[in-house]
């Protein structure tokens, strides 16, 4: 078992003997039963500080969570308008095509009429 030598002043170590007295017990022992309560304790400083370092990077995740989560519905909301305006151009689109078709079929017989001749039986 490893030993430890600890040098205390006087006054520190009649307290120590004064209540290792009262409790029926060697000054050593009282040093390692206190060690051992005050590790305690700061095992469990840890364990909390730790604890409540998880539940907030827990409350930070789940805020970036909820905000993809609306990026994703804005996203998706976006998505429809565009394809809808994407639908509502095509089809203008088609529109423009085929009045452009008329307009040139309209000028072709304009600069190259169609001369007719009657035939007789």
């Amino acid at each position: 078992m490893p030993t430890l030598h600890l040098s205390l002043p006087e006054q520190v170590y009649n307290e120590l003997r004064e209540y290792a007295d009262e409790m029926g017990m060697q000054v050593t022992s009282l040093v390692k039963m206190l060690i051992r309560d005050g590790l305690e304790k700061l095992r469990k400083e840890r364990e909390e500080r730790r604890r409540k370092q998880s539940e907030e990077a827990t409350k930070v995740l789940l805020q970036v969570l909820n905000e993809i989560e609306q990026l994703r519905r804005e996203f998706q909301e976006y998505k429809v308008y565009v394809e809808g305006e994407l639908f509502r151009i095509n089809t203008s689109l088609q529109g423009l095509k085929k009045r452009v078709s008329r307009l040139e079929d309209t000028v072709e017989e304009q600069l190259y009429p169609v001369e007719t001749e009657v035939v007789s039986p």
